[in-house]
């Protein structure tokens, strides 16, 4: 199961790497230091809980809850007999815990009064074991989305004791992370928490059909399944990787040396030298590495590069709209310039295809930065049109709601945002 787990993680993980720079290992913003602290708790005291083990985490009470503050709603005294609790380990720096927010906000108001859902953010960046400065960003950050996040949030203690009695166990070593408690306040599952398996998992509690044995079964056939795709994925781009970097000598030792420099001189001289290599694929790389150089004017500087040179390449600029555009309220790179990508990509997209879809989308999203809220809840609701008309044809997993969210972002009031 953990396995699974894992796998499941390393790919989500991988797949969020080429749009974003920052992973969601949960050691990443985390401080090795700890210190004993005061906290809020539900449960059984306030004494530090014992560290658990995964294997008796599955139809056993769950450890007690010991946070260093409620930043929102009341605190979570006990767990009530008949109704289920899904607990979600986040953090504000966490693209896909953030993505998951619509998701679990949706999930509780559909279930009101059978179901509740409870934020706990954990391994928010700390200076020090007693800086307590994160609460405060936290609370902010959940004040900020109002009732797009509309379910209790807690933040775990500056001594980690969420991370280490509840998140630790489960053995994900990412997040999010979430539990499942069922109608009799036991742990009826725990993972990586995708959206969609959560829902799954809480449809089937409320129609008490849940049966952690197949559940495990499940799992372990996602387990094989994965484990073989792996290796075969693994075994093509070997051989790939060993073809396309002939036309980029000393690329690859500078990319496994961590020299940017290296690599970028590497690319840049590849493309002088034969200027049909770049729009094959390779634009992606130096996109990839100014993005990862975190210098916002070399990343502004390439876009404008991009579209003089192909301004016609659906490719390249649907690419480039991808990474450049913030689908968040706080944009990345020049605002302007992100719009021009994103205009062009829908331009260059099929209107009733999957992609015309998201490129939409995107360009909600980059009229909102340039100030435009009339075009930009145009754009959306084009999208949401677009999606509900292709529905059952196209798999647009949660673009819907993804663009339902946007839209109340769009509506509020600018002194909101």
């Amino acid at each position: 199961m953990l396995r699974t787990l894992r796998i499941q993680y390393l790919v989500t993980i991988v797949a969020c790497s080429w749009l974003s720079t920052a992973g969601c290992d949960s050691t990443q913003r985390r401080d090795s230091a700890s210190t004993a602290s005061t906290s809020d708790s539900a449960g059984e005291g306030s004494q530090v809980a014992p560290v658990y083990s995964p294997e008796q985490l599955v139809g056993k009470r769950p450890p007690p809850l010991h946070v260093a503050q409620w930043v929102k709603g009341e605190p979570l005294t006990e767990f009530e007999h008949g109704k289920i609790y899904v607990v979600d380990f986040w953090a504000t720096w966490c693209g896909p815990c953030i993505a998951a927010i619509p998701h679990l906000t949706k999930l509780a108001q559909e279930h009101q009064g059978k179901l509740e859902v409870i934020g706990v953010s954990i391994s928010e960046q700390q200076k020090s074991s007693s800086d307590t400065a994160y609460i405060e960003k936290v609370a902010q950050f959940v004040e900020k989305r109002g009732d797009r996040m509309d379910y209790r949030v807690a933040v775990d203690t500056p001594d980690k004791q969420m991370y280490r009695t509840w998140f630790q166990p489960t053995g994900t070593g990412g997040i999010p992370t979430a539990y499942i408690i069922d109608q009799n306040g036991l742990v009826a599952w725990t993972g990586i928490g995708n959206p969609a398996v959560i829902e799954r998992i809480v449809h089937e509690l409320l129609a008490e059909n849940y049966d952690p044995g197949k559940e495990t079964q499940r799992q372990k056939l996602q387990e094989d399944e994965a484990e073989a795709n792996a290796k075969a994925a693994a075994k093509t781009a070997k051989g790939f990787s060993s073809k396309i970097y002939e036309a980029f000598p000393g690329y690859e030792d500078a990319m496994k040396n961590g020299d940017s420099a290296a690599a970028l001189a590497i690319l840049n001289g590849a493309f002088a030298k034969d200027p049909a290599l770049e729009p094959k694929a390779a634009y992606q790389w130096k996109f990839m590495l100014l993005m990862q150089r975190n210098k916002a004017d070399e990343v502004n500087t390439y876009i404008k590069e991009l579209l003089e040179k192909y301004p016609t390449n659906g490719d390249v600029i649907g690419f480039a709209s991808a990474c450049a555009v913030s689908t968040r309220e706080e944009p990345r790179f020049d605002n302007q310039l992100s719009f021009e990508l994103a205009k062009k990509s829908v331009e260059l997209s099929d209107p009733d295809s999957r992609f015309g879809q998201f490129a939409k989308w995107r360009l909600g999203w980059a009229y909102y930065h340039i100030g435009d809220r009339e075009k930009a809840i145009e754009s959306m609701r084009g999208a949401i049109d677009g999606i509900k008309r292709l529905k059952g044809t196209v798999d647009f997993g949660d673009l819907e709601i993804q663009c339902e969210d946007a839209l109340k972002v769009f509506a509020a009031p600018a002194k909101e945002q």
